[in-house]
């Protein structure tokens, strides 16, 4: 099947998707947390999130049942492996005439711009993105400081000395979680990441509909505009030195619901931390409170 035809299937299901729901592009963009552009061009098969997030947010949004999500993860899955890498298509512009940048800034290398770039010329039938202000990230400390945007530069130069922290596939299948020392002294415990969804728990493929994604703030709406580039599958094992109790409810496919995060370190992305919620891990390690 070519190109062409993988991404017309996979609007054609968005469209599905939308049509029964009987919501408009305005209220599904509310509902999504995805710019009406966007939802324009994906279910015109102009565009396609080149992340799972968004198929997530559009399938949530629109009602769609967990066998439903699974598919148009699928069916995404399959466009996403079509579209031609840049180097094929001799230079990004040239990927771009089908390929969304990631929204929230996020890229495929992993890396997360401090602002997302601005969407390519919409179709005529959609109507101009509104501008967004995107406020500078603040970072808790254990005991209550707060970290502002004038330190975000040490941070990444310190994120270097922090101890690795993700362990993907080598630490999966071991006993309880441990508890780990930063080289600056942070007290740190492993807390395993746990996806409930389909058969993500035992497949060992990590294959772009398994994923999930790390929050950049707690406390904010946690859809595809407040999370980090770097992706997480089941099994993987993360580094987490504090909790935030008082963080956007966050529910899993079965329900299942918190507001509380974890604060975890990573050595890609900006700040060197992001935020798990703790539905998607089913361990609790003694940290203490992220106060601020």
């Amino acid at each position: 099947m070519t190109q062409g035809e993988e991404v017309q299937r996979f609007a054609a299901r968005l469209r599905a998707l939308k049509d029964r729901s009987g919501v408009s592009f305005e209220a599904l963009a509310r509902r999504s947390g995805i710019s009406r552009s966007s939802l324009h061009r994906y279910c015109a098969g102009t565009k396609i999130p080149a992340a799972y997030g968004p198929v997530h947010a559009f399938a949530k949004a629109c009602g769609a049942s967990n066998e439903e999500s699974r598919e148009l993860h699928r069916l995404w899955a399959l466009a996403d492996a079509a579209r031609p890498s840049s180097a094929a298509a001799g230079s990004p512009a040239a990927a771009g005439s089908l390929t969304e940048e990631p929204d929230a800034g996020r890229r495929r290398d992993g890396a997360t711009p401090d602002s997302a770039a601005p969407d390519s010329a919409a179709p005529d039938s959609a109507p101009p993105e509104e501008p967004r202000v995107v406020a500078p990230a603040r970072w808790w400390r254990p005991g209550g400081r707060r970290v502002g945007p004038s330190l975000v530069a040490g941070v990444v130069l310190a994120a270097a000395a922090v101890t690795v922290v993700l362990m993907s596939g080598a630490g999966r299948g071991d006993g309880l979680p441990t508890i780990a020392e930063s080289r600056s002294g942070t007290v740190t415990a492993t807390v395993r990441v746990f996806n409930v969804e389909g058969d993500c728990k035992t497949r060992k493929e990590r294959v772009p509909a398994c994923s999930m994604g790390l929050a950049r703030d707690p406390r904010k709406r946690y859809d595809v505009h407040n999370v980090v580039g770097h992706r997480i599958w089941h099994g993987d094992v993360l580094n987490a030195d504090c909790v935030f109790h008082e963080g956007e409810r966050v529910e899993d496919e079965t329900g299942v619901g918190t507001t509380r995060w974890f604060r975890v370190w990573l050595d890609d992305v900006p700040g060197g931390a992001a935020w798990l919620p703790a539905v998607r891990t089913h361990d609790d390690p003694k940290v203490p409170p992220c106060t601020g």
